[in-house]
């Protein structure tokens, strides 16, 4: 039996919590969160559904403004370990350098099923980490690489960041002879304080969260190495990448089977979140009305981080010549440059106008409807952004790339100043957003 089909105590989850791990639970949820709104039931919002149109126009704009030729890559954790085509040194090619890639080689020179699999573990290392290490930095943070000279910010600082820890064995339990690596086992033990010289955090260069993202890093350890239910312990998180492919049908590896997996065997490593029949949801939270007539109401399910980290892992499968499939199960990100994107555009109208000056904690039911109301609106705006820009075909992780991110930063600049925090001040811990 592969580990993909390993046996799972599936009598432990209940089907209301089997529910909430489904991919579709997201968008069925998040579109009946909408429709309430739409009918004036919102004790936070109201919709402004004449500004989706000229929202997407704006996000079109902004995707033909980074990518005239519509060639445009997923929106995942790999677009953060690039720079700018005018700070690199390759002549006359326009296009980006990905440090990643330059550091863990290219995956078209990985010939033969061994070579791949190594390649992709690698990949799927870094990537995994990152994405674990990627909630909001807040507005004082910055980071200077060393190897570019250059200073970045934000989602890029962060990405950077981490692949500057990454390279420079970090997470590995022989940095001096196979630094590029992630070990579970070396993650379970991982001190703050080295995550803290890493990302090169002093009284003068602050970030948010340093301790909730250590404590993410060593829970992802430990559930490596001692799973929840009937799962194969995993020595690197990159192995599961074995799993991917064992598990795969004709080769073709199913994204929502992937989802799936990492759900199961990751849910319970998140801080403080809602357990429901014994079992620990992740990102899934509170909400009075919601999901009615489900097996689950009253309850949102977004599973963010998971779904960004499927984005990052669909991308280097796709490098090496394997197939995905129901990439498009997989929704928009609910996060604050989305959401921000709503608010800023003038879709989503605060009721209460001073709801701006204060934190709010992701647990809030103000911040669980503005995450539910983006998942199921930027759905509408993608359908727009493909009939503007005549590309049916275009896959939503393009248009969030192209896109529905870049423009929610773009507006929050021009609205906020170069700063650009989103329009919602979130109490973050490192482990959210």
């Amino acid at each position: 039996m592969t580990p993909m089909a390993h046996s799972i105590q599936m009598g432990k989850i209940s089907p209301r919590v089997k529910y909430l791990r489904e991919l579709a639970s997201i968008r069925i949820t998040a579109r009946q969160m909408l429709a309430d709104a739409r009918r004036g039931a919102s004790k936070n919002f109201k919709i402004h559904n004449d500004k989706i149109k000229s929202a997407a126009e704006f996000v079109a704009h902004v995707t033909l403004d980074q990518y005239p030729d519509l060639e445009i890559p997923f929106h995942s954790r790999w677009r953060h370990f690039e720079i700018s085509a005018e700070n690199s040194e390759s002549g006359n090619d326009h296009s980006p350098r990905n440090l990643a890639y330059e550091l863990i080689g290219d995956p078209r020179r990985a010939v033969g099923a061994g070579a791949r699999l190594d390649w992709l573990t690698r990949a799927w290392d870094l990537v995994m980490v990152s994405v674990l290490l990627d909630a909001g930095a807040g507005d004082l943070w910055t980071y200077r690489d060393q190897a570019t000279g250059l200073a970045f910010r934000r989602s890029e600082g962060l990405g950077i960041a981490s692949l500057r820890m990454f390279q420079s064995g970090m997470f590995s339990m022989d940095p001096s002879a196979d630094p590029l690596r992630v070990d579970a086992l070396r993650l379970s033990h991982l001190d703050p304080a080295e995550l803290a010289a890493g990302f090169q955090i002093t009284s003068e260069n602050p970030m948010a969260g340093l301790e909730g993202r250590a404590n993410l890093l060593r829970a992802f350890g430990e559930k490596l190495l001692r799973p929840d239910y009937e799962m194969d312990p995993l020595v690197r998180p990159g192995d599961l990448a074995r799993v991917a492919l064992d598990g795969s049908r004709n080769g073709v590896v199913a994204i929502p089977t992937l989802v799936s997996q990492l759900l199961i065997r990751f849910s319970s490593m998140w801080p403080g979140r809602t357990t429901l029949d014994g079992s620990a949801m992740g990102d899934v939270w509170a909400f009075h009305g919601a999901g009615m007539g489900s097996p689950a109401p009253n309850y949102v399910p977004f599973h963010k981080l998971t779904q960004w980290l499927t984005y990052s892992l669909a991308e280097p499968l796709i490098a090496t010549g394997i197939q995905i499939s129901g990439l498009d199960q997989l929704t928009g990100l609910p996060e604050y440059r989305n959401g921000g994107l709503l608010i800023d555009s003038g879709i989503l109208e605060l009721i209460d106008s001073k709801a701006t000056a204060v934190a709010h904690r992701p647990d809030s039911e103000l911040i669980v409807e503005w995450r539910g109301l983006a998942v199921a609106l930027l759905d509408e705006i993608a359908e727009e952004v493909r009939i503007k820009l005549e590309r049916p075909d275009l896959e939503l992780a393009q248009i969030l790339q192209g896109g529905t991110w870049a423009a929610g930063r773009r507006l929050a600049a021009e609205k906020r100043g170069v700063l650009a925090p989103p329009p919602l001040k979130i109490e973050s811990d490192g482990t959210v957003f």
